[in-house]
């Protein structure tokens, strides 16, 4: 099963259990939908989001990175699992808490920007690498990671590519604790023990009017048509086949000569 779902006194964990990555592929996406929906049913808990395994996540796949996430009908776009599961995560009445034990990547790390709160073990790497595949990430994963880390450094990480430090991260205040791997989930916990001593329809209030000023869509639509057609081309032109091809086949980046 992609999901491992345990109930405590106070919170339920939502457990990605695909190590050593934790793919977002379909069914591991189809599955967080199915559960966010019926917790949400079921007197939507407190959550905790964690993995088992080596990375948190590393995002999607590169040999099966789907068109429908580039498409340029937004429709399309809305009703694939990726964008479902981003706002599932957004629309989820009761906060949610990240416990952050390996590296995320990608997609992993729009997903950890739809949780409240953040803590990860001081060892971790963060990364959106998607130009060095020649793709062009979305604006709205791009909203909630500049409202997560902040303009100068998610300018950084997508136009070099280059990963940062768990401790960059929490000096933007990404990650509200960064801990020992040993104390990760201790102090996941005493977050999640301070949440519940709040009421619960004053958390879902103020987690909803957060989310809805943070998520107001205010580009124009000319825009909104602009950026669609740059991430569909991108998706569909010669730089991504070259780069996902030397991905799959460990060869060096096809965007420069020297492979150093």
């Amino acid at each position: 099963m992609p999901l491992e779902i345990t109930h405590k006194d106070h919170w339920t964990e939502i457990t990605l259990n695909q190590p050593p990555r934790n793919v977002l592929d379909r069914d591991m996406l189809e599955a967080l939908i199915a559960t966010l929906e019926k917790l949400a049913q079921n007197g939507a808990p407190l959550l905790l989001l964690r993995s088992e395994g080596r990375h948190f996540s590393t995002g999607y796949s590169i040999g099966d990175i789907p068109e429908e996430i580039f498409h340029r009908d937004s429709s399309v776009r809305a009703s694939s699992p990726f964008e479902k599961t981003m706002e599932s995560l957004i629309n989820y009445p009761s906060p949610i808490v990240a416990a952050v034990q390996g590296d995320a990547y990608g997609g992993a790390v729009e997903l950890l920007a739809c949780t409240d709160l953040r803590v990860a073990s001081s060892n971790v790497c963060l990364g959106v690498p998607p130009v060095r595949l020649g793709l062009v990430y979305s604006h709205t994963g791009l909203r909630r990671m500049i409202r997560g880390f902040g303009s100068p450094l998610v300018r950084e990480m997508l136009l070099t590519g280059e990963a940062i430090s768990a401790e960059r991260a929490w000096h933007t205040g990404f990650f509200c604790r960064m801990v020992q791997q040993d104390d990760l989930m201790t102090a996941t916990a005493e977050i999640l023990e301070g949440m519940s001593r709040g009421g619960p329809q004053a958390l879902r209030g103020t987690r909803r009017i957060l989310n809805l000023i943070e998520e107001t869509e205010v580009l124009p639509d000319e825009s909104l048509a602009e950026i669609a057609r740059v991430r569909h081309e991108s998706w569909s032109g010669e730089e991504f086949i070259k780069a996902r091809d030397a991905f799959l086949n460990k060869q060096p980046s096809p965007f420069r000569d020297d492979p150093s």
